[in-house]
């Protein structure tokens, strides 16, 4: 191992391991990768990532002593519910990735934007347009009141239709498209206090201030669909996303301290290939999710999905 390693991939599959090595590397780490956790022989303050399949549970609760300062990122061929509990209980695994099988690595361009994202925390997060190949098509709204987030939820299941692509998946899409503004114009508006606005009755209509509105983007290039949502508050933190989306997968209760939010995590996760949470603290929440349309309706429902946050 080189003793300038600054990323440690634990992965038994040594090609998968050489595949995993070259995304690091293209993200400016420089990893090294072992089939066992060699704690021994590590700088162990050098490490900025430890990454691993979560079946390695054993030994992402020792790297998470012993790499006081590493962020975790975990992949998983299995569902989520297991690699959710880890991570809500260990803030420094916010990120976790989908992959088909234990011979495949995660998704190359979701791999490569979550590493640079941890190489260059304070970086701009991710344009829509960056989860798209050139040539996408799309929409933008702000979001100004109830009417006008049903006019944009009933123009998403339009837009997705004209996609050629199944019913189910236009209304799936929909759903996804009605909980994240739901959550952006009910559950983000604060006062100056701090007080939340209009969490206390998510059935009212409401119009809201020029300066509390969301801005709403839908976009496909005929691989992907692409949506997101971002409100000027930066309100949501980890601990809600990843407990949220845990219980409501486990138990399937609902969370009702915000108002039901937890309920809209759970149909986003259920409803997209990829979360992504970025928040600026205090200033704006961009959630952003991904749907492949390369994948049949059944496949959908086997892989399992990915969640990331980001906090700045």
């Amino acid at each position: 191992m080189s003793s300038k390693a600054n990323a440690i991939i634990l992965e038994k599959n040594p090609l998968v391991a050489k595949q995993l090595e070259r995304y690091f590397r293209s993200a400016g780490f420089k990893p090294s990768s072992f089939d066992a956790l060699p704690l021994e022989s590590i700088d162990k303050n050098t490490i900025e990532v430890f990454a691993t399949d979560t079946y390695e549970c054993e030994n992402i609760e020792r790297a998470l002593e012993a790499f006081p300062a590493a962020k975790m990122v975990l992949w998983t061929a299995e569902p989520l519910e297991r690699t959710l509990r880890i991570a809500s209980e260990n803030p420094r695994l916010s990120n976790i990735l989908g992959r088909e099988n234990f011979e495949s690595v995660p998704r190359d361009w979701e791999l490569l934007m979550v590493l640079r994202r941890l190489k260059e925390p304070k970086a701009e997060g991710p344009k829509l347009a960056w989860f798209m190949n050139w040539g996408f098509t799309g929409f933008q709204e702000i979001i100004d009141s109830s009417s006008t987030r049903d006019k944009v939820v009933h123009k998403v299941k339009k837009f997705v239709s004209a996609m050629g692509v199944r019913s189910k998946v236009a209304e799936s899409f929909s759903e996804v498209a009605h909980e994240l503004l739901m959550n952006a114009m009910y559950d983000a508006p604060v006062d100056l206090s701090g007080n939340h606005k209009y969490a206390h009755d998510r059935k009212s209509d409401i119009t809201l201030l020029e300066n509390e509105r969301p801005r709403f983007k839908l976009a496909s290039d005929g691989s992907r669909l692409a949506i997101q949502v971002t409100d000027p508050f930066g309100q949501l933190r980890r601990d809600r996303v990843f407990r949220g989306i845990e219980r409501g997968l486990t138990s399937g209760e609902m969370d009702t301290s915000h108002g039901g939010a937890g309920l809209g995590l759970t149909v986003m996760h259920q409803g997209t290939n990829v979360l992504f949470f970025n928040v600026c603290c205090g200033l704006s929440t961009e959630v952003t999710g991904i749907f492949e349309l390369k994948r049949s309706q059944r496949d959908f429902r086997l892989l399992p999905k990915s969640l990331h946050y980001f906090e700045t």
